[in-house]
């Protein structure tokens, strides 16, 4: 039988070709897994979208002020984003929009748009600040009357009135009187100052407070009758915490002199009687204490020293 060499040798070489081939797969069928401990788990990094758009971390209501927890960057998966939403850029944090105000009410998680913050110095600010139906109103102030300038924007303060009246007494025909008019009332800013940006006191020449349309008529005629200061409530205060009337001091409340002059001290009080003279009607006006002083001591006449048609 006669074997062609040719044929031989394309069987040499398909043997060989199968020869490799299964050792190959053996080698790749027979080589162990690495081994992975219990703490250890393959992750497989996915990689973050380069478009990020700020957002807001909680619901805002109108009015609301900015701080840096209120904003977080969030990832956008599509690149075709509104133009006007707010991008991550090199010089952009959600600390760049501290003391912005909300404008409009924006939910958590909603994108932030460009035209939904109003930033201290824009056009429209002050009245953003403002709650529905309120009113702002500047007054002028100084060291003495602004605390020293330890009243920061967002307080709340008590507004007293200073001045002089005019009065009905035998002794004097003025008298000074000192009474609190408006309470609770939030300071929106010192000078053109709307943020607390230090905690240093910055003495201010005017104070722009929040009040109702009728408080600003009152504080309206306040500054033209007399001094008005600010006195600076306790921040444990509750925001409607207020007092059910107005409370008046007089220049007599505060000095005993003054008073006993007036004859506005119960022990030195004067005293209207009626004299009968004769059948004849006369009003006279005694000092009863003086009349009582004049009355003898125990052992002399209980009669003596008692003007004549005065006393019982």
């Amino acid at each position: 039988m006669n074997i062609n060499i040719r044929s031989l040798v394309l069987i040499g070489i398909a043997l060989v070709v199968a020869a490799v081939t299964a050792l190959l797969a053996r080698n790749l069928v027979g080589t162990p897994s690495p081994q992975i401990s219990g703490e250890q788990q393959v992750v497989n990094r996915i990689p973050k979208p380069e478009m990020q758009i700020l957002v807001a971390a909680e619901n805002m209501a109108v009015g609301h002020f900015i701080k840096t927890d209120d904003l977080i960057w969030q990832s956008w998966p599509d690149k075709r984003v509104n133009k006007n939403y707010l991008r991550k850029t090199a010089g952009m944090t959600p600390k760049s929009f501290n003391g912005a105000v909300v404008n409009s009410a924006i939910s958590a998680g909603e994108p932030i748009l460009e035209n939904r913050l109003v930033k201290p110095g824009d056009r429209g600010f002050m009245a953003a600040i403002l709650h529905p139906g309120m009113r702002a109103i500047s007054i002028g102030i100084t060291p003495i009357t602004g605390n020293a300038g330890f009243i920061f924007p967002g307080d709340r303060v008590d507004i007293m009135l200073d001045h002089e009246i005019e009065i009905k007494n035998n002794i004097r025909r003025r008298a000074r009187v000192s009474e609190t008019i408006l309470y609770n009332i939030r300071v929106l800013a010192i000078n053109q100052r709307t943020g607390k940006a230090t905690h240093t006191p910055a003495l201010g020449q005017t104070a722009t407070l929040e009040v109702t349309p009728k408080q600003a008529e009152k504080l309206t005629l306040m500054k033209n009758m007399g001094e008005v200061t600010l006195s600076l409530r306790s921040l444990s205060d509750k925001p409607g915490l207020s007092s059910g009337k107005t409370t008046i001091t007089w220049d007599s409340d505060i000095s005993r002199p003054l008073a006993a002059e007036t004859g506005q001290v119960s022990s030195r009080r004067r005293i209207s009687v009626q004299v009968f003279r004769g059948g004849v009607d006369k009003s006279q006006k005694l000092n009863f204490n003086s009349s009582l002083n004049k009355i003898p001591g125990p052992g002399k006449n209980s009669t003596a020293g008692v003007p004549r048609g005065e006393g019982r």
